[in-house]
C-alpha cells in the first residue's frame, strides 16, 4: 500500500498563542479521561500506557517508556518540536490518539547521552510517526505521518510511506524534504513466535542523503523486542542498581536573604508549559523543577533558569498520578494503576514496583529507603537503589495522611485514629489511638515530641517519639491545616490565624494574622507562609521578619505548594512559579 502526501502547507514557527488558547480550553473537557485505544489493527501492536523496557547496545543502554493519551496531554508536556507539529498536522488532534516514544540514552561509561521523544498518531489506517527527535537535540516532523504500523501488518507483507519531512537541527534552522519509506515484515525469530512477532525491516529515503535501513521486531500489545541499525543490535537488558544521593536541606539560617524569580506557567498565550501538581514539586540539584501532573499522567522537568521554563524532560509513570516525591536525584511517582516508578535526574526510568493498593499521600525517605503508604493500610518500604521491597506492615485502616520520618522512624496516622511508629528496620516499635487526625508534624533536638492536631476537637496532643507517652493535650481553637515543626517552637497554622506552640508543654506563645495562608514550611528558627500575594517569612517569635509579594494565580489550598531543598525554595501556583535562592 502507499500514501500520497497532500498539498505542502508552509513551513513556519508555531502558533504558540492560538494553540495554547485552544489548549486550555480544551484541557477542561478532556484532561483526566483515559484514553481509547482499540487493541486491533495497527494500534494492537503497541503497548499499554506507561509501558517501559530497558535495552543494551553498540552505544551504552537505552530506556524506553512509552505513553497513549489524548492529544492535549502530549502537546502540553512538550518538547518544542510536537508543538511545531501541531501547526503542521492534518490530523484531527482533537479527537486522535497519540502515543509518545521517549528514550534516555546513557553511554557505556555511564554518563548521560541525551534523549529522544518520538511521536506517533493512531489512526484509522494504523500508527504512523509524526515526530522523531534525535538524542543531539535535532528532530523530524513528517506530514503526513511516516506509516510504520498497518492496520494489515503481517508477516509477508510489504508497503511503502511518502511526503515531506521537516528537518530541524539543533540550532532550530528548518528544512523540508520529501521522504519515502519502503517496508517489509518477516516472521520473527523461533524463541518469539509465541508472542506473535514480527520484523519489520524500514528503508527509508530522505531528500538526497543516503537510505538508511532499520530492523525493528514488534510484537503484539508490547511495542518492539529490539531494533538494529548499521551502528549494531540492542536487545533487551536487566537494570543495574541506581545511584543513591542525600537529601540537601535549605539553610534556613539565610531565609531572609532569599530573592524570588518568577517563572509563568499555564498563561495563554504565553507559550508555557501546562501544569497541575498533584504533591509538593521536587527540586534537583541544578534547579531544575519536578512536577507530577494531577490532569494527565505525565511527570514533567522544567528548566526554572529561564522563562517561561521549558520542560526538558518528561516521564509517564501510568495512567495518572496519584503522588511523588523527589529525594537527591531520585524521583519518584505513584500511578493510579498501583505502582511505584523511579526515575533518575535526566528522566531515564531506573526501577518500577506494584504496590498493595493504591497511595494518595506523599512517599518519604527513611535512609536509603522510600516508605510508601496505601489506602488499604499497607506500609512498605522500598530500596531506592533497586526498588526491591525490604519491609512491610498493615495499620488495620486506610491512609490518607502522609506519613512523617523523625529520628530514623517513620510514624503512620490511619483512619481509624491510630497512630503507629516503625523503626528503620519495619519493626513497630509503639502504637497509640490519636483520634482524627489530618495534619501532624516532629519536632527537633534532643527529645522529639509528636505534634497532632486532633480534627474532631480543639485538642493538639503531643507525643514522646521514644516511646508514645502522652506528654501534653491542651485545647487550642484551631481548624489546623499544617504542623511546621522549628528549633523551639511548633507552628500551627491554620487558614486566618498561625499560632506558635510551646513543645515541652503545648501551651500557645504567639499569634500571627496577617493574612490567610494557603501553604506552610520552615526549619530552624524560621517559617515560610504563602497567602494570596506573598510568601511571608515569620521567626520563632511569631515576628514578620520578611515579605516577598508573588503573583502566581488564584491560591487554594489544594492549588498551591511550597518546597524547599537543594538551597531552594519553590512556590507553585496555578500560573506560575517562583525560585527563591539566597543571595
Amino acid at each position: 500500500m502507499a500514501n500520497q502526501p497532500g498539498q505542502r502547507r508552509p513551513f513556519g514557527p508555531a502558533l504558540w498563542a492560538g494553540l495554547v488558547v485552544v489548549a486550555l480550553l480544551v484541557c477542561t473537557a478532556t484532561l483526566g479521561r483515559a484514553a481509547t485505544v482499540t487493541t486491533t489493527g495497527g494500534p494492537g501492536w503497541l503497548p499499554a500506557d506507561g509501558y517501559r523496557q530497558r535495552f543494551a547496545g553498540p552505544d551504552g543502554v537505552e530506556t524506553t517508556e512509552w505513553a497513549v493519551d489524548q492529544a492535549i496531554s502530549m502537546i502540553g508536556s512538550g518538547p518544542a518540536p510536537f508543538v511545531n507539529w501541531l501547526a503542521l498536522t492534518k490530523v484531527d488532534w482533537g479527537h486522535t490518539v497519540l502515543a509518545r516514544l521517549s528514550t534516555v540514552r546513557v553511554a557505556p561509561d555511564g554518563q548521560p547521552a541525551g534523549r529522544s521523544d518520538d511521536l506517533f498518531s493512531l489512526g484509522s489506517d494504523g500508527v504512523r510517526a509524526e515526530v522523531e527527535g534525535g538524542f543531539d537535540g535535532t528532530a523530524r516532523i513528517y506530514v503526513p505521518g511516516r506509516l510504520d504500523l498497518p492496520d494489515t501488518l503481517a508477516a509477508g507483507r510489504s508497503w511503502s510511506s511518502e511526503g515531506t519531512v521537516l528537518v530541524i537541527d539543533a540550532a532550530g534552522n528548518r528544512t523540508p524534504l520529501g521522504y519515502r519509506a519502503d517496508y517489509s515484515a518477516v516472521p520473527a525469530d523461533k524463541s518469539l513466535l509465541a508472542r506473535a512477532c514480527v520484523v519489520v525491516t524500514m528503508r527509508e529515503q530522505v531528500g538526497s542523503d543516503q537510505p538508511s535501513t532499520t530492523e525493528r521486531t514488534w510484537c503484539r500489545h508490547a511495542g518492539f523486542a529490539g531494533w538494529a541499525t548499521a551502528e549494531g543490535r540492542w536487545q533487551a537488558t536487566e537494570p543495574a542498581p541506581a545511584a543513591v544521593t542525600p537529601d540537601v536541606p535549605f539553610d534556613w539560617s539565610t531565609a531572609d536573604r532569599l530573592d524570588f524569580t518568577p517563572r509563568r506557567i499555564n498563561v495563554i498565550g504565553a507559550g508555557t508549559t501546562l501544569v497541575t501538581a498533584v504533591s509538593p514539586p521536587g527540586i534537583l540539584p541544578d534547579g531544575t523543577a519536578v512536577f507530577a501532573n494531577k490532569l494527565n499522567g505525565d511527570v514533567i522537568a522544567l528548566r526554572t533558569s529561564v522563562d517561561p521554563p521549558p520542560s526538558v524532560w518528561r516521564s509517564r509513570p501510568g495512567v495518572r498520578n496519584s503522588a511523588a516525591a523527589t529525594f537527591g536525584t531520585t524521583t519518584v511517582a505513584v500511578s493510579v494503576n498501583r505502582h511505584l516508578v523511579a526515575y533518575g535526574p535526566d528522566g531515564s526510568w531506573l526501577w518500577d514496583a506494584p504496590l498493595a493498593d493504591l497511595s494518595i499521600v506523599t512517599p518519604v525517605r527513611l535512609d536509603d529507603l522510600v516508605v510508601v503508604a496505601t489506602l488499604d493500610g499497607t506500609v512498605t518500604a522500598y530500596d531506592l537503589a533497586t526498588g526491591a521491597q525490604r519491609w512491610q506492615q498493615n495499620v488495620g485502616s486506610e491512609v490518607r495522611v502522609a506519613p512523617r520520618v523523625a529520628g530514623r522512624r517513620v510514624l503512620v496516622v490511619d483512619q481509624a485514629g491510630g497512630l503507629s511508629c516503625f523503626d528503620a528496620a519495619g519493626a513497630l516499635v509503639w502504637a497509640k489511638s490519636v483520634g482524627r487526625v489530618e495534619e501532624f508534624g516532629v519536632t527537633t533536638g534532643a527529645d522529639p515530641v509528636v505534634v497532632l492536631p486532633n480534627s474532631d476537637g480543639p485538642r493538639v496532643t503531643g507525643l514522646s517519639l521514644a516511646d508514645g507517652r502522652e506528654l501534653w493535650r491542651p485545647r487550642h481553637a484551631l481548624a489546623t491545616k499544617g504542623v511546621i515543626a522549628l528549633g523551639d517552637v511548633v507552628v500551627l497554622r491554620a487558614e486566618d490565624e498561625s499560632i506558635g506552640i510551646d513543645p515541652a508543654t503545648g501551651q500557645r506563645l504567639w499569634s500571627w494574622q496577617g493574612a490567610r495562608t494557603y501553604a506552610g514550611i520552615g526549619g530552624g528558627e524560621r517559617a515560610l507562609l504563602l497567602t494570596s500575594h506573598s510568601v511571608v517569612l515569620l521567626d520563632a517569635h511569631g515576628a514578620l521578619v520578611a515579605e516577598w509579594p508573588l503573583e502566581i494565580g488564584d491560591a487554594s489550598d489544594s492549588s498551591t505548594w511550597l518546597t524547599a531543598a537543594q538551597g531552594r525554595v519553590l512556590v507553585y501556583g496555578p500560573k506560575g512559579v517562583a525560585i527563591g535562592v539566597a543571595g
